[in-house]
């Protein structure tokens, strides 16, 4: 409400009212006080003059404290200083206000010590033990839930010096000050209703005009321009409508240039694959659009930019990147999960030049870099797997060329090495050049046709393979069998290729299955798909190893792998062959316990 310009107004006259009637307040209270406090000082030092006078001829020094107990007790001295009311009291003390010689104050409340230490705190007390003759300060004293003034002033009597101490509690005129601040609050409700009525009246007259142009602009800002505003006057206000009209005619046409803007902007924003995100000068963000979201995985908005930073490990700070310039940017590699993301920074600025914020531009290259870790890896591998063989048979050639020769026997078995390595590294190249050749199958849809698709008989396939393998299961004492479940159509497929998938799955199986270990193949259909499982009671394979079984060169049991003679391409060929059909390969396995590998191919007549 205080918003509106016309309560404002009604607001300042009824503040102002409400602050003229506090200060009265404020001012007659202590005025009231004063009042009393005079009152309370003057008959004391006036009872003084005239208590002496009438008893002492003018010098209370002729007297002892027991002639002054003696007139305090007769009651001629209470006359005198005017403590005939419950809430004025005196008491004497010694000279160093250590002990209470007499009283009129009732202190059944607490005790005789407490009352003493109340008055040790008094400050006009400790302006007499300091040497001052009187202590007059008319502060009002808050002790114990009460209110209170006091006066101390010394006196010298004919056995020494004393101190004569007197109380004023304020509940003797309290009463004088709640009636005066009630008719206080009584008027200050009164000028608020005036003030309210007055202030309402007169700014009626001056904001009706200034609502009426609000209330069109209101109308403007959720984009309804309507009618241009009427002008009744040609004072200021009048001028105020006509520059008003002239300001929204010429919105409406910078609205128009702005929305068909905005509206391609966002579309390019919100459709890019690249994520944007927009912050200002104190870090927070203004725009971010989903493919950002996604990459950063994040739901809710919130936080700065150097929270994101320092949750994405930015490297750089929102003080570092205004360091760099208008012209300066910064770019930066980060991981989030499994994705790498290529981060830049960079600062806007509007048409003058000055800068408003900063944008950060992500780029996800999981993929590429991924595919640069497998190629580094692949090299490294393939470097490995040539070296190995290559460092034996220049060891071994190496050694006949240094006389071994002349042993036939030695000359024989060294080789016997040198040929097998040879066939190793032969190996090697054959199913590097057939993985290249699938890859390029793979990425090639019309080398497809390189494949010599015919029409065979799954079921006889593995058959023919499972007999095959039969006399290297028997020779491990394993028990390899095939159970076909259904009637299995014929498919389109590569024979050779696809038989070299058979055999590469069954032999891995014979190879990693203890002595008396059972394989068991199985061939089936589901759905659309023909299947075929080979299943183990092998060795298994650890949890973390199943998810990089098909990668290249890639060995659960290096040393074990190289002993039997594999190449770590068996499965990365079977995948590509599997693939390049159409169909899939999965494997499931239990160290420890056994291992199951699934192929399923579609079901496809020759057309």
């Amino acid at each position: 409400m205080l918003k509106s310009l016309q309560w404002r107004l009604v607001s300042i006259f009824i503040l102002f009212a409400i602050v003229l009637i506090i200060v009265i307040g404020v001012v007659l209270n202590f005025r009231v006080q004063a009042s009393y406090y005079e009152s309370f000082k003057n008959g004391i030092e006036n009872g003084f003059e005239n208590w002496e006078n009438a008893k002492w001829k003018g010098d209370i020094s002729l007297a002892t404290m027991e002639d002054v107990e003696e007139a305090l007790k007769s009651g001629d001295a209470r006359m005198y200083f005017y403590l005939i009311s419950d809430y004025r009291s005196y008491t004497l003390l010694n000279s160093n206000a250590s002990e209470i010689i007499d009283t009129s104050y009732d202190y059944s409340n607490t005790s005789k010590s407490a009352f003493l230490n109340q008055i040790l705190t008094s400050k006009n007390v400790l302006s007499v033990l300091k040497g001052s003759k009187v202590g007059d300060s008319g502060n009002l004293i808050y002790a114990d839930d009460s209110a209170f003034f006091d006066y101390a002033c010394r006196v010298k009597l004919k056995d020494g010096d004393y101190i004569f101490y007197f109380r004023y509690d304020r509940e003797e005129w309290r009463k004088t000050i709640d009636d005066l601040n009630k008719n206080i609050m009584s008027s200050l409700i009164a000028a608020i209703a005036a003030s309210f009525i007055f202030g309402y009246v007169l700014s009626k007259t001056i904001t009706v005009p200034v609502v009426n142009i609000m209330h069109k602009a209101k109308a403007i800002a959720s984009g309804n321009f309507g009618q241009p505003l009427s002008v009744r006057s040609h004072d200021e206000i009048g001028e105020l409508t006509n520059t008003f009209n002239y300001m929204a005619r010429e919105l409406k046409k910078t609205m128009v240039e702005i929305s068909s803007e905005k509206s391609k902007v966002e579309t390019i924003l919100y459709n890019i694959t690249d994520g944007v995100i927009g912050f200002d000068l104190e870090g927070r963000i203004i725009h971010i659009n989903p493919a950002a979201k996604n990459m950063l995985e994040i739901d809710d908005v919130e936080g700065t930019f150097n929270d994101y930073s320092k949750k994405y490990d930015f490297g750089i700070t929102l003080e570092d990147i205004l360091y760099l310039g208008s012209t300066g940017s910064k770019e930066k590699m980060i991981r989030v999960g499994d994705k790498y993301i290529n981060a830049y920074f960079a600062l806007y600025s509007d048409r003058e030049k000055n800068i408003e914020g900063v944008v950060v531009v992500l780029q996800d290259n999981t993929k590429q870099q991924k595919v640069e870790n497998m190629r580094k890896e692949f090299i490294e591998n393939v470097s490995h797997e040539l070296k190995t063989p290559l460092t034996s048979i220049k060891s071994y050639a190496e050694t006949l060329l240094d006389g071994a020769m002349e042993d036939k026997e030695t000359t024989k078995r060294f080789l016997d090495v040198i040929n097998s390595e040879a066939d190793r590294m032969n190996r090697i190249v054959k199913d590097l050049l057939q993985l290249s050749s699938l890859d390029n199958i793979n990425s090639n849809p019309n080398a497809r046709m390189a494949l010599k698709l015919t029409k065979i008989s799954f079921v006889d396939l593995v058959k023919s393979c499972v007999d095959r393998m039969n006399m290297e299961a028997r020779a491990k004492k394993q028990k390899l069998e095939c159970y076909v479940i259904g009637d299995i159509p014929d498919i389109m497929a590569d024979r050779d290729r696809m038989e070299q998938v058979v055999l590469n799955i069954i032999s891995n199986a014979i190879k990693y299955t203890h002595e008396n270990g059972e394989i068991i193949v199985y061939i089936g259909i589901i759905y659309n798909e023909i299947y075929m499982k080979v299943s183990d009671t092998g060795i298994g394979i650890p949890e973390e190893d199943l998810s990089r079984v098909f990668e290249r060169f890639y060995r659960v049991d290096k040393a074990r792998s190289r002993q039997m003679g594999g190449t770590g391409l068996g499965l990365a060929i079977a995948k590509e062959i599997v693939e390049v059909h159409g169909g899939s390969i999965s494997i499931k396995s239990e160290y420890g316990k056994g291992t199951e590998v699934t192929i399923k191919l579609p079901i496809v007549t020759e057309n």
